[in-house]
């Protein structure tokens, strides 16, 4: 007894919260504000379930179009008016027609989804409907859902996690396979192999990368070519008005035409003993770069390249040699 009446005010309290909830749900659905007055009736009906209750809310579900929500709502209610005693049960008449009436015109309207999976399912799936585990019974079962769209996840063991999205209108019925390949694990990638005490690992074929020498060296050998292309090319140029100079030149002293072939060759020849600068420097830095690499381990040391370059330039061109161990 003292038990029951410790436990009284907690349970008064919920009835009052009850009857608070219901008042605000009630206002609110008459005032067209859905969303509050449907969280309002849900939180009424589990403190304080009651028939008139749930009619409420499943008027509200019904006007949201959760019609699917709502027609399980009107089962429920017409469930609960059947327990009621005759004279109970007259308060209630009116609202026992709508719900039967509203129950059969949505009947054809809810949308169904089928979840299917392969024959064998291995253990360890897990497969959700809007964040709701679907139970292995459920595959297989058209199963009413509200209109709009829905999100089903399944999940393999530690695999990743699929999601699928699907919209359903009213009335419509879908089936939705499951792959459960796309829920496998991925393979890792195998690791590389470290390499072998006191030695060197050998780098995969096709992954070779270029040193930092290297890569100058065939920028620097890049300009070299550049340059003397440059070169070459204005050389040319200056040579081909030479028998013109010489023929209408008597050392300093020119006539108008030997002038005008002068004059032409000033620029290409400065051009070509730039450019033949530049490419002697260009190409000597790259192949210097290139030769001095050093080379791959000997014993358990390593083991590099002796070069010395050696330019001869003039008037006429230009040499480059090299000389050393490799």
């Amino acid at each position: 007894m003292l038990a029951l009446l410790a436990g009284w005010p907690a349970a008064a309290q919920e009835l009052a919260a009850a009857e608070a909830l219901f008042n605000t749900g009630v206002t609110d659905l008459e005032a067209g504000k859905y969303d509050t007055a449907c969280p309002a009736l849900a939180e009424s009906q589990r403190l304080d379930p009651r028939p008139g209750t749930l009619f409420a809310l499943a008027d509200c579900q019904d006007r949201t179009g959760k019609i699917a929500s709502a027609a399980t709502l009107y089962d429920d209610y017409l469930l609960a008016t059947d327990q009621l005693k005759p004279m109970q049960r007259l308060r209630h008449d009116k609202r026992i027609s709508v719900a039967k009436a509203r129950r059969a015109e949505l009947a054809s309207q809810i949308p169904e989804l089928t979840l299917v999976s392969p024959p064998s399912v291995p253990a360890g799936v897990r497969i959700t409907r809007d964040g709701a585990d679907v139970s292995p019974a459920e595959l297989g079962v058209a199963l009413p859902l509200d209109p709009g769209e829905h999100v089903i996840t399944f999940r393999l063991d530690d695999g990743p996690v699929v999601e699928e999205r699907i919209s359903l209108a009213a009335g419509e019925k879908t089936t939705l396979a499951i792959d459960l390949r796309r829920a496998e694990k991925k393979p890792e990638r195998p690791a590389v192999a470290s390499a072998p005490r006191g030695g060197f690992a050998r780098a995969p074929q096709g992954e070779e990368k270029l040193s930092g020498r290297r890569v100058g060296a065939l920028v620097a050998g890049s300009v070299g070519v550049a340059g003397l292309a440059l070169g070459g090319v204005t050389g040319l140029m200056t040579l081909a008005k030479k028998p013109i100079i010489e023929e209408h030149c008597r050392g300093k002293i020119c006539d108008t035409k030997g002038k005008a072939a002068a004059d032409a060759t000033r620029l290409p020849g400065l051009l070509s003993s730039i450019g033949f600068g530049i490419g002697v420097a260009g190409a000597v830095a790259g192949l210097v770069l290139w030769s001095t690499e050093p080379s791959g381990p000997t014993g358990t040391g390593r083991v590099g390249r002796r070069v010395q370059a050696t330019v001869d330039a003039g008037p006429e061109g230009a040499a480059l040699g090299l000389k050393g161990v490799w």
